[in-house]
């Protein structure tokens, strides 16, 4: 995208010369950035995040230790393919090419760090979290604070950083891709928070997830901060299935004479069993209201009948998720 609008600006001089670099980045930006998301997604949950990284504070140790590819450097202006962990930036850096930030992003903290990163040359991941003891089908939300260091008007033809999160197994099996798109220059430094959510694999093995650069190209550019990197949980973990017993003996000796449903936490409940020809033969809207094995006072037949639960549980401040499980009875005489 980037080539294309290059050639087509470049095809007319007279174009080209009077759109500034912020005007031309404007309209690229709003073309291939629609997946950037700034605003809260979710409340969270209670507890520890899973990823709550703020980088420390200054003359701490390296937290970044199976993080990244990077190599970590003590300057104050880190190299090509380098990061370092700074509690400021320093405006001289690179011809005076990146913005002076005088403290991180994280607030109330003293002496807090940022992730500074001057991009390798080849595109690809540069930091990276194994996480372990995921909810299966549940909702998280993945943010960031980032800043571009690049001051605007230092050079025409500067590339931006491009940012992607990718999710997957511990194997390298991807079950999902997540666009941040580009971090734009700003004539200030900016911070602004990137955020997305993605719903948590059903595999047994721990999940990655890594942030990916995909802006490759060298020179001006390309080069940003990083600070309060979290993963939230947006909902409570599924409950535990509804047990339902295989089979039941409604014969009047006083064990297992009635159908129970065994479940916990549920705001409401309901239950339906059908014969095998699909016709209703109970009905049940309370845990306490078991079926004994009669429809309309009559004793069913002796065989396998299917039953299905609806049942809603808490899944965040205020809300409640619904649930339906579907299984087959046998009755037994």
């Amino acid at each position: 995208m980037t080539t294309l609008f290059r050639k087509l600006f470049q095809t007319n001089s007279w174009l080209w010369n009077r759109l500034s670099a912020a005007s031309w980045l404007g309209c690229l930006l709003f073309f291939v950035s629609p997946q950037n998301v700034r605003g809260q997604q979710c409340t969270g949950v209670a507890g520890e995040p899973p990823i709550n990284q703020s980088f420390g504070t200054k003359g701490g140790r390296n937290p970044l230790v199976n993080e990244t590819t990077y190599r970590f450097s003590t300057s104050t202006c880190p190299d090509n393919g380098e990061y370092g962990l700074m509690t400021s930036t320093a405006g001289n850096c690179f011809d005076n090419a990146w913005h002076n930030i005088p403290e991180d992003h994280t607030p109330g903290d003293v002496q807090g760090n940022m992730l500074v990163i001057n991009a390798a040359d080849e595109k690809g991941a540069f930091y990276q979290q194994t996480l372990t003891g995921l909810c299966a089908g549940t909702r998280y939300e993945f943010s960031l604070w980032g800043v571009n260091l690049l001051k605007p008007g230092i050079c025409s033809d500067f590339a931006l950083p491009n940012l992607t999160i990718q999710i997957e197994t511990s194997r390298g099996q991807v079950v999902q891709t997540i666009d941040f798109g580009f971090i734009d220059v700003t004539a200030t430094p900016v911070w602004r928070r990137f955020s997305t959510t993605f719903t948590a694999p059903k595999v047994a093995e721990p999940v990655v997830v890594r942030l990916i650069n995909n802006q490759g190209a060298g020179g001006c550019g390309n080069d940003l901060a990083l600070d309060d990197i979290q993963l939230k949980q947006c909902d409570v973990c599924p409950p535990e299935p509804a047990y339902v017993p295989d089979v039941f003996t409604p014969n009047g000796d006083g064990v297992n004479d009635q159908l129970s449903v065994f479940l916990e936490n549920a705001v409401s409940f309901t239950l339906s069993v059908f014969n095998r020809w699909g016709k209703p033969v109970f009905s049940s809207d309370a845990l306490t209201q078991r079926w004994d094995g009669n429809m309309a006072g009559s004793p069913c037949e002796t065989g396998h009948y299917t039953w299905i639960i609806r049942y809603k549980v808490p899944s965040s401040e205020n809300a409640v998720r619904e649930y339906v499980q579907e299984g087959r009875v046998l009755l037994l005489r």
